[in-house]
């Protein structure tokens, strides 16, 4: 008979994982200018992207606000994103 895992004794509850991955698309023409970008500036993508990120997390409503309405202008609004 098979027996569960919380059976076996182990009440020690597991630990959330230190990092994700997740899996974002985004425009082939944009991320390539991104890479290139990073490269001639010898700056890995992954913390470039984690800095944009904290940036984000950072700013206040109204600087999110403005930066998604300049996000918008630039692409268009009838972005599948904006959903």
């Amino acid at each position: 008979m098979a027996t569960s895992r919380s059976s076996r004794g182990n009440s020690k509850p597991e630990a959330s994982p230190k990092t994700v991955q997740r899996t974002y698309r985004f425009d082939n023409k944009t991320f390539t200018a991104f890479e290139d970008d990073c490269a001639q500036h010898l700056s890995n993508p992954k913390r470039v992207i984690e800095a944009l990120i904290l940036h984000w997390l950072d700013a206040g409503a109204e600087e999110r606000a403005a930066m998604a309405q300049m996000h918008r202008q630039r692409i268009g609004s009838g972005s599948q994103d904006d959903d």
